[in-house]
């Protein structure tokens, strides 16, 4: 197995970082904003590269940064966590974070919440001036209420931070590919351990070893699973024993090396034995229209017309189609998001695709009176020339 030294690439982090924080504070200023609060994990280490606790404080508001379109930025950390921020040239002063979050707050909820708002309209004051229009990615009832009690003008800096992510550099597509590299080796390591008699949960297992032990972080996930259990999506890995013949489907879902979300899927059927007719059917589907509708990746190419042009699924997959055809990729799943054609009515947005735009490009075909189900998942950079692929993860091209 190598090492995660291995894989690293020779990549600038600090110039990564510096154009990571010039557009954040470029798409903040043209939405309008003066500054922004960031407290989503992925839009703080965005913004600042710097990580702390990232699933832990996902779901707990102890950790946020202040960052203007022109000024010091500063971070609030979790308390006794501030050297974490230490040589990062992104931040120029780390405090400790004023959390009301009631677990630690109880009954003082609410006065937490206005202390903390009093420190965010004095920094906003000094930096830059009263009455400045302030951006929040994620806002919570207390804080929020506080802030219009002061009269602070907020809007959202959610869809901002999005488009500024979407583009990616040179350097984050090379980090990407790291990120891949990592992830198609944990597919590796599974498959050599997808046997009969071992279970879904093992399998899982396997895929996470890999990714830790080569500088990887976590799995956002739980989307392994085999025979019947893939059919209709979305069951998660279980102490299921997989057995020969059965097809096997996972979406690796891996916070790779840099936070980098490595996302890809793959199916195949387990153990010294060929795919049934019916299975091959189904790959072959899912194989189809996940090439077609790869060739309409092209800058320019807007996500309402993607949407016309996208492979027309058969009546019988339509039931059990994904939640989404193509979707942004970078530290998370992001910006953009295209519907299948029975949804786009409902939900699909303008918008175009550009170069420097990584993407997944999804396909699940099951149908509804089936045992079993196919996914694939591509990742790709578009580019001018069209779209190229983030990884060398094989397709069962034999299944055809």
């Amino acid at each position: 197995m190598p090492s995660g030294s291995d894989l690293r690439t020779a990549v600038d982090l600090d110039r990564v970082r510096s154009h990571r924080l010039a557009r954040t504070r470029t798409a903040i200023a043209e939405a309008g904003l003066d500054a922004a609060v960031l407290f989503d994990p992925l839009n703080l280490r965005y913004a600042t590269g710097c990580r702390n606790m990232q699933i832990w404080t996902s779901h707990h508001f102890t950790r946020y940064v202040f960052v203007p379109v022109a000024g010091p930025v500063v971070l609030f950390d979790y308390g006794g966590a501030q050297h974490m921020s230490d040589g990062l040239g992104t931040i120029d002063e780390t405090r400790p974070a004023i959390s009301w979050d009631f677990f630690g707050s109880g009954a003082r909820a609410e006065e937490h919440a206005r202390t903390w708002a009093d420190g965010i309209v004095d920094l906003m004051d000094e930096t830059v001036g009263p009455g400045a229009r302030l951006g929040i990615d994620r806002a919570d009832l207390l804080p929020l209420l506080e802030l219009q009690r002061r009269g602070v003008p907020v809007a959202d800096a959610k869809g901002p931070m999005d488009l500024a992510r979407c583009i990616k550099s040179d350097d984050e597509v090379a980090l990407m590919r790291e990120s891949f590299a990592v992830s198609t080796g944990a597919i590796d390591a599974m498959r050599k351990e997808a046997v009969p008699g071992v279970s879904e949960n093992y399998l899982l297992s396997v895929m996470n070893q890999h990714n830790l032990a080569n500088g990887g972080e976590h799995q956002e996930t739980r989307l392994l699973v085999s025979g019947h259990r893939t059919n209709p999506w979305f069951n998660e890995a279980s102490e299921k024993i997989v057995e020969a013949g059965d097809m096997l489907v996972f979406d690796t879902d891996l916070i790779g090396p840099h936070g980098i979300f490595a996302d890809q899927t793959r199916s195949f059927v387990v153990g010294d034995v060929a795919p049934t007719d019916e299975q091959r059917r189904l790959y072959a589907a899912a194989f189809e229209e996940l090439h077609h509708n790869l060739d309409l990746l092209r800058p320019g190419v807007g996500l309402e017309e993607f949407v016309e042009k996208a492979f027309p699924m058969p009546e019988e997959f339509v039931a059990r189609r994904y939640a989404e055809i193509v979707h942004g990729i970078g530290l998370g799943a992001e910006y953009p998001f295209v519907y299948y054609p029975q949804d786009a009515p409902h939900w699909q947005y303008p918008g175009e695709l550009r170069a420097g735009m990584t993407v997944c490009v999804e396909s699940y075909v099951g149908r509804e009176d089936g045992v079993e189900g196919v996914k694939l998942e591509q990742p790709v950079l578009i580019t001018d020339d069209g779209p190229i692929a983030l990884t060398d993860a094989p397709f069962e091209l034999d299944y055809l």
